[in-house]
Protein backbone atom coordinates (compact mmCIF):
# COMPACT_ATOMS: atom_id res chain seq x y z
CA UNK A 1 0.00 0.00 0.00
CA UNK A 2 1.56 3.21 -0.99
CA UNK A 3 1.68 6.32 1.25
CA UNK A 4 -0.48 9.35 0.36
CA UNK A 5 1.47 12.59 0.24
CA UNK A 6 -0.40 15.31 1.31
CA UNK A 7 0.23 18.47 -1.03
CA UNK A 8 0.71 22.09 -0.32
CA UNK A 9 -1.23 24.84 -1.83
CA UNK A 10 2.06 26.88 -2.80
CA UNK A 11 4.88 24.07 -2.86
CA UNK A 12 2.99 21.74 -4.42
CA UNK A 13 3.46 18.00 -3.52
CA UNK A 14 5.34 17.34 -0.53
CA UNK A 15 8.05 14.55 -0.20
CA UNK A 16 9.50 15.02 3.00
CA UNK A 17 8.15 16.39 6.87
CA UNK A 18 11.03 16.64 9.49
CA UNK A 19 10.01 18.73 12.58
CA UNK A 20 7.64 20.80 11.16
CA UNK A 21 9.59 21.44 7.94
CA UNK A 22 8.05 20.69 4.76
CA UNK A 23 10.38 19.37 1.78
CA UNK A 24 9.19 19.78 -1.99
CA UNK A 25 10.78 18.22 -5.31
CA UNK A 26 9.15 20.71 -7.59
CA UNK A 27 10.95 21.16 -11.07
CA UNK A 28 13.05 24.07 -11.47
CA UNK A 29 11.48 26.90 -13.65
CA UNK A 30 12.70 27.02 -17.25
CA UNK A 31 14.07 31.05 -17.02
CA UNK A 32 16.48 29.31 -14.53
CA UNK A 33 18.01 26.15 -16.17
CA UNK A 34 18.35 28.41 -19.11
CA UNK A 35 20.50 30.98 -16.88
CA UNK A 36 22.47 27.84 -15.40
CA UNK A 37 23.94 26.13 -18.71
CA UNK A 38 24.54 29.63 -20.59
CA UNK A 39 26.80 30.62 -17.77
CA UNK A 40 28.50 26.70 -18.32
CA UNK A 41 28.31 27.00 -22.24
CA UNK A 42 29.39 30.91 -22.12
CA UNK A 43 32.47 29.92 -19.91
CA UNK A 44 33.46 26.92 -22.13
CA UNK A 45 33.54 29.17 -25.14
CA UNK A 46 35.34 31.59 -23.08
CA UNK A 47 37.77 29.52 -22.46
CA UNK A 48 38.84 28.48 -25.69
CA UNK A 49 38.61 31.40 -27.36
CA UNK A 50 40.81 33.10 -24.96
CA UNK A 51 42.98 30.90 -22.79
CA UNK A 52 43.35 27.68 -25.16
CA UNK A 53 42.92 28.76 -28.43
CA UNK A 54 43.73 32.53 -28.40
CA UNK A 55 41.09 33.68 -30.58
CA UNK A 56 41.19 36.87 -28.84
CA UNK A 57 43.11 38.88 -26.17
CA UNK A 58 42.07 38.29 -22.88
CA UNK A 59 41.60 41.44 -20.65
CA UNK A 60 44.82 41.22 -19.20
CA UNK A 61 46.47 40.86 -22.88
CA UNK A 62 44.69 43.97 -23.83
CA UNK A 63 45.98 45.54 -20.68
CA UNK A 64 49.65 44.72 -21.59
CA UNK A 65 49.34 45.72 -25.30
CA UNK A 66 47.61 48.88 -24.08
CA UNK A 67 50.81 49.23 -21.14
CA UNK A 68 53.06 48.63 -23.80
CA UNK A 69 51.72 51.11 -26.64
CA UNK A 70 51.89 53.95 -24.19
CA UNK A 71 55.28 53.37 -23.30
CA UNK A 72 56.20 53.45 -26.59
CA UNK A 73 54.60 56.74 -27.53
CA UNK A 74 56.66 58.32 -24.82
CA UNK A 75 54.72 56.98 -21.47
CA UNK A 76 56.29 56.32 -18.63
CA UNK A 77 57.74 52.25 -17.96
CA UNK A 78 56.72 51.20 -15.08
CA UNK A 79 57.49 47.85 -13.09
CA UNK A 80 54.27 47.01 -13.23
CA UNK A 81 54.09 47.01 -17.17
CA UNK A 82 57.51 45.56 -17.63
CA UNK A 83 56.11 42.71 -15.88
CA UNK A 84 53.06 42.07 -18.29
CA UNK A 85 55.75 41.72 -21.08
CA UNK A 86 57.61 39.74 -19.31
CA UNK A 87 54.29 37.32 -19.17
CA UNK A 88 54.17 37.48 -22.78
CA UNK A 89 56.30 34.39 -24.62
CA UNK A 90 56.42 36.22 -27.97
CA UNK A 91 58.53 39.55 -26.33
CA UNK A 92 60.57 36.75 -24.07
CA UNK A 93 61.71 35.48 -27.40
CA UNK A 94 62.69 38.69 -28.75
CA UNK A 95 64.38 39.86 -26.08
CA UNK A 96 66.59 36.31 -26.34
CA UNK A 97 67.63 36.82 -29.72
CA UNK A 98 68.40 40.27 -29.28
CA UNK A 99 70.66 39.35 -26.10
CA UNK A 100 72.14 36.55 -28.46
CA UNK A 101 73.19 38.89 -30.92
CA UNK A 102 74.18 42.29 -28.60
CA UNK A 103 74.82 40.56 -25.08
CA UNK A 104 76.39 37.33 -24.92
CA UNK A 105 79.78 38.31 -26.20
CA UNK A 106 80.24 39.77 -22.63
CA UNK A 107 77.04 37.96 -20.39
CA UNK A 108 77.36 34.67 -22.05
CA UNK A 109 75.02 32.83 -24.45
CA UNK A 110 72.94 31.95 -21.30
CA UNK A 111 73.44 35.08 -19.27
CA UNK A 112 75.86 33.29 -16.74
CA UNK A 113 78.49 35.86 -17.30
CA UNK A 114 81.97 36.04 -18.92
CA UNK A 115 83.59 39.67 -19.03
CA UNK A 116 80.84 40.87 -17.54
CA UNK A 117 78.70 39.69 -14.69
CA UNK A 118 76.60 36.35 -14.26
CA UNK A 119 72.34 37.58 -15.00
CA UNK A 120 71.07 34.43 -13.54
CA UNK A 121 71.47 35.02 -9.75
CA UNK A 122 70.02 36.86 -7.35
CA UNK A 123 72.51 39.67 -7.30
CA UNK A 124 72.59 42.93 -8.95
CA UNK A 125 75.23 45.54 -9.32
CA UNK A 126 72.97 48.35 -10.04
CA UNK A 127 69.40 47.28 -8.79
CA UNK A 128 67.41 44.27 -9.49
CA UNK A 129 64.04 45.78 -9.80
CA UNK A 130 62.39 45.60 -13.25
CA UNK A 131 62.96 49.97 -14.09
CA UNK A 132 66.43 49.20 -12.53
CA UNK A 133 67.10 46.76 -15.23
CA UNK A 134 65.56 48.94 -18.09
CA UNK A 135 67.72 51.92 -17.17
CA UNK A 136 70.64 50.62 -17.37
CA UNK A 137 70.25 48.07 -20.26
CA UNK A 138 68.79 51.59 -22.06
CA UNK A 139 71.50 53.97 -20.62
CA UNK A 140 74.49 51.90 -20.26
CA UNK A 141 76.72 52.01 -17.34
CA UNK A 142 79.69 53.82 -19.43
CA UNK A 143 82.01 54.00 -15.87
CA UNK A 144 82.69 50.18 -16.53
CA UNK A 145 82.25 50.18 -20.25
CA UNK A 146 78.64 49.13 -20.80
CA UNK A 147 76.90 51.23 -23.49
CA UNK A 148 74.14 52.63 -23.66
CA UNK A 149 71.61 50.13 -25.88
CA UNK A 150 68.46 52.35 -25.83
CA UNK A 151 69.96 54.41 -29.43
CA UNK A 152 70.59 50.95 -30.97
CA UNK A 153 67.78 48.98 -30.09
CA UNK A 154 64.84 50.66 -30.06
CA UNK A 155 62.75 50.87 -27.12
CA UNK A 156 60.74 48.15 -27.99
CA UNK A 157 63.77 45.44 -28.14
CA UNK A 158 65.03 47.22 -24.54
CA UNK A 159 61.86 45.97 -23.37
CA UNK A 160 61.97 42.56 -25.04
CA UNK A 161 65.35 42.40 -23.64
CA UNK A 162 64.56 43.44 -19.95
CA UNK A 163 62.06 40.78 -20.37
CA UNK A 164 64.39 37.86 -20.95
CA UNK A 165 66.46 39.14 -17.84
CA UNK A 166 63.44 38.74 -16.60
CA UNK A 167 62.52 35.51 -17.37
CA UNK A 168 65.98 34.11 -16.21
CA UNK A 169 67.06 35.77 -12.96
CA UNK A 170 67.54 33.08 -10.12
CA UNK A 171 67.91 30.58 -12.46
CA UNK A 172 71.41 30.31 -11.47
CA UNK A 173 73.48 29.24 -14.55
CA UNK A 174 76.94 28.09 -13.52
CA UNK A 175 79.50 30.54 -14.36
CA UNK A 176 80.94 33.90 -13.28
CA UNK A 177 80.53 34.31 -9.10
CA UNK A 178 77.55 36.95 -7.95
CA UNK A 179 78.69 40.66 -8.09
CA UNK A 180 76.45 43.47 -6.23
CA UNK A 181 73.77 43.03 -3.75
CA UNK A 182 71.09 40.40 -3.25
CA UNK A 183 67.73 42.00 -5.14
CA UNK A 184 64.33 41.37 -2.95
CA UNK A 185 61.11 42.23 -4.67
CA UNK A 186 59.36 44.91 -2.82
CA UNK A 187 62.45 46.24 -0.90
CA UNK A 188 63.16 49.87 -1.19
CA UNK A 189 65.82 50.28 -4.23
CA UNK A 190 69.13 51.55 -2.95
CA UNK A 191 71.11 54.05 -3.40
CA UNK A 192 73.05 52.48 -6.49
CA UNK A 193 70.07 51.61 -8.40
CA UNK A 194 69.49 54.00 -11.30
CA UNK A 195 65.54 55.86 -12.17
CA UNK A 196 64.19 54.72 -14.81
CA UNK A 197 63.86 57.03 -17.19
CA UNK A 198 60.63 59.07 -18.19
CA UNK A 199 60.86 58.94 -21.90
CA UNK A 200 62.35 56.59 -23.88
CA UNK A 201 64.69 56.67 -26.30
CA UNK A 202 64.28 57.08 -29.71
CA UNK A 203 65.18 53.82 -31.97
CA UNK A 204 67.99 53.81 -34.44
CA UNK A 205 67.92 52.30 -37.51
CA UNK A 206 71.81 50.60 -37.05
CA UNK A 207 70.79 46.44 -36.64
CA UNK A 208 73.72 45.84 -34.21
CA UNK A 209 75.50 47.56 -31.85
CA UNK A 210 78.94 48.51 -32.01
CA UNK A 211 81.63 45.97 -31.01
CA UNK A 212 82.05 46.44 -27.06
CA UNK A 213 84.58 47.99 -24.51
CA UNK A 214 87.19 45.92 -23.32
CA UNK A 215 86.10 46.80 -19.88
CA UNK A 216 83.77 44.91 -18.33
CA UNK A 217 80.37 45.72 -19.02
CA UNK A 218 77.58 45.50 -16.12
CA UNK A 219 74.52 45.75 -15.21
Amino acid sequence: MSESRQRDPIQGEIVHEYDGILEADNRLPNWWLATFFGAIAFGALYWFAYESWHFAQSPREEYAAAMEAAAEAGGEVTDEMLALIADNDQRVSDGRNAFASNCAACHGQRGEGQIGPNLTDANWIHGGAPTSLYATVRNGVPSAGMPAWGPVLGERSVQSVVAYLMSIRDTNVPGREPQGEVWVPGAAPSESEPAAPSEPAAPSDAPSAAAPSAAAPRI
